[in-house]
């Protein structure tokens, strides 16, 4: 009996755990195909060859959390979804402790840019997880659809209908739901001073130099105390220093732009009364096409007197235009179109643009 309801249970939370997972990147596909080449990359796994498959993968996988968890909480396809379920599970715990016990990759991307986990807890999450599946697992037999074979199939048609809408506007406009620091209605001067700083808790284990006795103070009872004058008797054999806080980056820590002959152009484009940035992160990988309309609308800004500043991993590769550098983690953070752009108004993101949706300077304008 006893077992009934922990499957009831886990089955509730681990498939709403998965539809959220899921949710999460499938708003977003193009920023878990970027964690996905992180792992494949040349400092973590090494596989060049997955790395270039990972954007369909992210799209396969994504949509495939989404709709496990759906499976799971309709109860249909029972042996098929445990199955996968703790394939996957063993999986993801076997790359969160990789990343943890290495120190890899310092964000798992589990769940995207709406919640930043590290490694350590990530891992710890995974084998909660893998608990819960066992559970279901060995308790499968509970596990009982909750409508009719038709109704089942029509809203898992549903689901994967809506998950595949969802994922293609990511891609081809801009995310539904932006959990970005660089999504609109955020303030990047604000964002960059959101940080913390470390709060560290410093003791000293001093010894006497006349009995050999040790004695423990935190650092204001020695500051205050004075002791630290006194050199002919108490010397200082460890110094102990523990984490209260860990630092807090800010979340917009990264925004630096490099305009050559005219230095970093930083704050005076966050000073801005209003400027259009278009973000261009593969310069080098620009169809023809994307290039010549990117010129077009600059051409444009320019003839009406709309600043403009291109940002670009490598601005040689757009000349005849005329860009700034800026890290290219950076400007995929920004926008994930190639080219993108964003509107800034004194520092705060106004707007945001695909480049399927480009807009031209009426529509600026009317900011």
């Amino acid at each position: 009996m006893i077992m009934r309801y922990l499957v009831v249970f886990f089955r509730i939370i681990v498939g709403i755990i998965f539809i959220i997972s899921g949710f999460v990147k499938t708003v977003d596909p193009l920023g878990f195909s970027y964690k996905l080449e992180e792992y494949f990359g040349a400092g973590v796994f090494n596989l060049p060859f997955f790395e270039k498959l990972a954007f369909p993968m992210s799209i396969f996988f994504v949509i495939l959390e989404i709709m496990l968890g759906v499976l799971l909480l309709l109860g249909t396809w029972k042996k098929f979804t445990v199955w996968l379920l703790l394939l996957l599970i063993v999986f993801f715990a076997f790359l969160t402790f990789y990343s943890a016990y290495f120190d890899k990759v310092t964000d798992c991307g589990c769940f995207g840019d709406a919640i930043k986990l590290k490694p350590w807890t990530s891992f710890r999450k995974d084998i909660v997880l893998l608990a819960m599946i066992l559970i279901l697992f060995f308790g499968i037999k509970y596990i009982n659809p909750i409508f009719s074979g038709k109704i089942n199939i029509s809203l898992l048609i549903i689901s994967f209908l809506i998950c595949c809408g969802i994922a293609y506007w990511g891609i081809a406009h801009l995310p539904i739901i932006d959990f970005r620091p660089y999504a609109v209605g955020k303030n990047l001067k604000q964002g960059m001073q959101d940080g913390s700083s470390q709060v560290d808790k410093i003791s000293y284990i001093l010894q006497n130099l006349k009995d050999n006795k040790n004695k423990t103070m935190s650092s204001d009872e020695y500051i205050n105390s004075g002791i630290w004058q006194d050199t002919l008797n108490w010397k200082i054999i460890k110094t102990d220093v523990q984490v209260i806080k860990e630092a807090v980056l800010p979340s917009v820590h990264d925004f630096i732009v490099d305009c050559g002959a005219d230095g970093d152009q930083t704050d005076n484009i966050l000073d801005e009364n209003k400027i259009a940035v278009f973000t261009v992160p593969f310069a080098d990988m620009l169809s023809t096409t994307d290039k010549a309309e990117l010129m077009k609308i600059a051409s444009e800004f320019s003839q009406h007197q709309i600043k403009f500043v291109i940002l670009a991993s490598n601005p040689k590769a757009l000349a005849p235009l005329r860009a700034c550098s800026t890290d290219p983690t950076t400007l995929k953070t920004i926008n994930r179109s190639n080219p993108g752009l964003m509107i800034l108004k004194k520092g705060e993101v106004a707007a945001k643009y695909n480049v399927n949706d480009f807009p031209d300077y009426q529509e600026i304008n009317k900011l």
